[in-house]
């Protein structure tokens, strides 16, 4: 058994607002979904009146709403709700950083492929869904717009907090949308001052979580080539980031392939599609043990875009190549910053799968 290593009772009262911040959003991000919807429910069945009627009016609402996901969501979200002081405390929590390392001009759509995952993908949140490391003053006038599992965007509730953060379906309809949608600066749909979006992937996806843990930068990638099609059809650049960070926010315990617990997990990852990792942070008054995550700095790196041409038909030896050139990109950001921001970066290796 771990011994707990307990936290000082000297803490400033800024620290503990930030736990608690970090505690409420992983909560949220954990349990939010079956919260919402029970309570939703709940309502529904044993409220009174006048929550039924707003149940039902709800409802009814999300029935005919429920392709808004797919159908570029919500634009960029509410802009005070993606810079909440709630959502600020957290990004300082760690905290959060978000590099460039080129400029990206806004006069055309990008892909941006992300890793690793880790448990909740804390550094796509923070900085493609939040503005609380400044993505907007790094890339002016282009949107950032994560994608998400459709069933995020359909539970009650919970859905409008997703919608408000920007994020928008992961099917190929929704992508697609987004990367066809015009940059010309003269057309209505960029009024609001943005000119491009950049679609947000976490391409290794839930598979990839159940790897987590720190500095093992095992991603799951070889075989996920779907985003490169996408990318071809629609002559995107595809631009390649990594979470340096993300790793280190929780432990697991072991789970090599074929154990017992990783057979349970992949289980319930081809049931429900969500994978449980067995995730081990930290509590409020201790480090040792609990579903906070650890404060470790999270330092998103956005890399050169891999140039694209656009074939409506590609063939699979098309799609091969980019994927080819894509990796190269990947392995090289991540060669040329782990000294940055990993510690014994000697003995750290991107590892595809």
């Amino acid at each position: 058994m771990r011994q707990i290593e307990w936290a000082p009772l000297n803490v400033p009262l800024r620290r503990r607002l930030e736990t608690l911040s970090a505690f409420c959003i992983m909560s949220l991000f954990l349990f939010g979904e079956l919260w919402l919807l029970f309570y939703y429910l709940y309502l529904l069945v044993f409220g009174g009146l006048l929550a039924k009627t707003f149940c039902v009016i709800y409802g009814i609402f999300v029935y005919f709403d429920r392709d808004a996901g797919s159908n570029c969501g919500r634009g960029q979200g509410l802009k005070w709700f993606r810079n909440i002081w709630l959502v600020r405390l957290f990004q300082s929590y760690f905290p959060a950083k978000l590099h460039k390392t080129v400029d990206l001009p806004a006069d055309r759509n990008y892909i941006f492929a992300a890793f690793p995952h880790g448990v909740l993908s804390t550094g796509c949140f923070l900085s493609f869904a939040t503005d609380t490391t400044g993505f907007s003053q790094k890339f002016p006038a282009i949107r950032s717009r994560i994608v998400t599992l459709n069933f995020h965007l359909l539970v009650p509730f919970f859905r409008e907090l997703v919608l408000s953060w920007g994020a928008v379906s992961c099917s190929e309809q929704s992508i697609t949308n987004l990367l066809q949608a015009s940059t010309d600066p003269s057309d209505a749909s960029n009024s609001d001052g943005y000119t491009s979006n950049a679609v947000v992937i976490i391409v290794g996806g839930a598979a990839e979580s159940l790897n987590c843990r720190p500095n093992n930068y095992q991603l799951v990638l070889k075989k996920r080539k779907g985003f490169c099609r996408i990318a071809l059809q629609t002559g995107t650049p595809i631009v390649p980031v990594i979470n340096f960070g993300e790793l280190d926010l929780y432990d697991q315990p072991a789970n090599p392939p074929g154990s017992r617990l990783r057979r349970f997990q992949e289980w319930v990852k081809a049931t429900t599609g969500i994978a449980p990792a067995a995730l081990i942070g930290r509590g409020f008054f201790q480090y040792t043990i609990g579903v906070i995550p650890r404060r470790k700095p999270i330092n998103t790196v956005v890399g050169a875009p891999v140039q694209v041409t656009k074939l409506v038909n590609p063939s699979k030896e098309d799609v091969e190549c980019l994927h080819e050139k894509f990796c190269a990109a990947l392995e090289d950001l991540f060669e040329t910053h782990k000294s940055k921001y990993i510690e014994n970066f000697d003995n750290v290796r991107l590892v595809l799968e």
